[in-house]
């Protein structure tokens, strides 16, 4: 990412991915980048490779004791971590260059981090590039221990600013009150360390590229969490500014919870229904203490990554009830894994093909290794047992998927009944993520309870662009017509067959979408829980009946940028004030 802003008082814009939600304003502390290691050989490499050991001991006792603090499946982050530290390929790599090479320590460990992160950072697989980072933490961390330097807090308020931060650091950094904000130069929306201070909800901005060589000598920053802009050294009057709408901010969380039971109801009358996405099991009571309708996606793939086998159908049962518990009366949609051979457990993998987006994934891998899915569908039942939850199946593309899909779930609820096991009755969706489904909608709803779109992979597969390369990421517009008359087309299944469908994509989300996919007829949507107050806002300030003719007129244009110029337009007077609000 780019400066966006420079002046000769110091003060410096820059921009990178909103990874936490929220507004934090305070004195900077910058986290030293680990030196390279000095690269000595040693005499004594017994004595050095008994070093390694003690360091690679005190690393993983600091991970586990890290983890105690957490939930169960957001303990899932740092047991990928904790398997690295016992890996052969890392562990016995670093010994043997020791032994053989008489390398010390530090220069062992990096030399082998090396090795093993450059194939995977030429993968063209963003879940193995991702991988390199884990790799990449878990080396930074070992040698934090080698070295003495571990981080330590001044004892006052601050912005948190690093290069990057391992799992283990930022469980126990974010999880200090002291830190207010979170600033790093790597890491992605869905990397360890974004996961992480979403469930610690710590306002945080991260892939800063260049960062710490801009920030010295800035005494202060913004984080703003919701425009994804960080602003060193800011004026008195942009401090202020922060401070007011982080005030703001946490006014609208607080004025959630105080009408958590409210129905959530457009200017004219119309009640919209606003759920949350969550991946980690805690964030499903601070959803619904915050006022979402239920959960309406619930993603299940940390259960899966990073593991040698795949969990036990007793442990998802437990993380399942977990989760339905949290939102009791409100609904669950627990969708089922989202994986392919690159994401699967170190023992189930396989070659995932040369485009594994198009490849053997989702609900396709699922009927291929049905062992794997038909465990996931005795826990989900299981755990529904007394409880409402619904099940959702990725990526169905055709109607014989879904239909197989079916019948493996009646399979399921018939074995559990013979063996005399509890279990709950679940309505059964179909995600509609490529264009195929959302054409097959009305026949794919004779066969399912409920469709919910999921936009991010719409957009993608329709627009032909890779929302994870940044060179045309730009390109992939949910406002573009093209989206809009497959969503149209969607809502207009559900009214003929008279079965709900609903939104989970990022898109119920885009402040200046919002107001077109509620003119297109969606009532229900799904979305990241920091979303939600600005969300809910929105259907508050709109009436319905204005929606529609607008959403009917950008069924007719050609472009996104014309649709959003448009939304603009018209509903500047409305919305104009909370789109200022998330750095619109």
């Amino acid at each position: 990412m780019s400066a966006a802003d420079g002046r000769e008082d110091g003060r410096v814009e820059v921009a990178g991915v909103a990874a936490s939600l929220g507004i934090a304003l305070g004195p900077v502390h910058v986290v030293p980048r680990g030196d390279r290691a000095r690269r000595r050989r040693v005499r004594d490499r017994a004595a050095e490779v008994r070093r390694l050991r003690e360091a690679i001991e005190a690393s993983r006792a600091e991970i586990e004791a890290a983890r105690d603090t957490l939930d169960e499946e957001t303990a899932l982050v740092l047991d990928a971590q904790l398997l690295m530290h016992r890996d052969e390929l890392l562990v016995d790599a670093a010994v043997k260059a020791i032994e053989e090479l008489g390398l010390d320590a530090e220069w062992a460990v990096e030399r082998t981090v090396d090795e093993l992160r450059q194939p995977l950072l030429r993968s063209d697989s963003f879940y193995f590039r991702e991988r390199a980072e884990d790799v990449a933490h878990v080396g930074q961390h070992i040698l934090r221990h080698l070295r003495g330097d571990l981080l330590r807090l001044p004892e006052r308020p601050l912005v948190l600013v690093a290069a990057d931060l391992s799992p283990a650091e930022a469980v126990r950094l974010l999880g200090d009150e002291r830190v207010l904000g979170l600033v790093t130069e790597s890491g992605s929306a869905t990397s360890h360390t974004a996961l992480l201070a979403r469930a610690l909800e710590v306002p945080a901005v991260i892939g800063v590229a260049g960062l710490l060589e801009r920030i010295e000598g800035s005494p202060e920053a913004v984080v703003d969490g919701l425009a994804g802009k960080v602003v060193l050294t800011p004026s008195a009057e942009e401090a202020a500014a922060a401070a007011q709408r982080s005030e703001r901010y946490r006014r609208f969380a607080n004025q959630l919870r105080a009408r958590a039971g409210d129905a959530v109801v457009s200017r004219d009358g119309e009640e919209v229904a606003l759920a949350a996405n969550i991946e980690l099991p805690r964030e499903a009571g601070a959803a619904c203490a915050h006022g979402a309708a239920g959960i309406g996606l619930y993603r299940t793939e940390f259960l899966y990554l990073d593991r040698d086998a795949p969990p036990s159908e007793e442990e998802q049962r437990r993380v399942y009830q977990e989760v339905l518990d949290a939102c009791p009366g409100r609904g669950v949609t627990i969708r089922t894994f989202d994986l392919g051979g690159d994401k699967l457990p170190r023992t189930a993998r396989f070659d995932a093909g040369p485009n594994p987006a198009l490849g053997l994934r989702a609900l396709r891998l699922g009927l291929r290794r049905r062992e794997v899915l038909r465990t996931q569908l005795r826990a989900v039942l299981r755990a529904a047992a007394d409880r409402e939850a619904a099940l959702m199946f990725p990526m169905v593309s055709d109607v014989g998927e879904l239909r197989r899909a079916r019948a493996l779930v009646r399979e399921v609820e018939e074995a559990l009944d013979r063996e005399g096991l509890p279990r709950g009755s679940v309505r059964v969706g179909a995600m509609i993520e490529v264009p195929s489904a959302a054409l097959l909608a009305g026949q794919l709803l004779a066969q399912a309870d409920f469709l919910s779109v999921g936009t991010n992979d719409l957009v993608q597969y329709t627009l032909a662009v890779d929302r994870s390369n940044p060179d045309v990421a730009p390109l992939g517009d949910p406002a573009h017509p093209a989206v809009l008359q497959l969503l149209a087309r969607v809502v207009e299944a559900g009214r003929v067959h008279g079965k709900p469908v609903a939104m989970c994509g990022d898109m119920a989300a885009d402040p200046i979408a919002l107001p077109v996919v509620l003119g297109l007829g969606f009532r229900r949507l799904s979305m990241p829980l920091g979303s939600l107050p600005f969300a809910q806002e929105t259907v508050r300030r709109v009436a319905m009946s204005e929606l529609a003719p607008l959403a009917e007129e950008a069924l007719a244009m050609e472009s996104g940028a014309e649709v959003r110029d448009r939304v603009r337009e018209q509903l500047r007077d409305a919305l104009g004030e909370l789109w200022v609000e998330q750095g619109l």
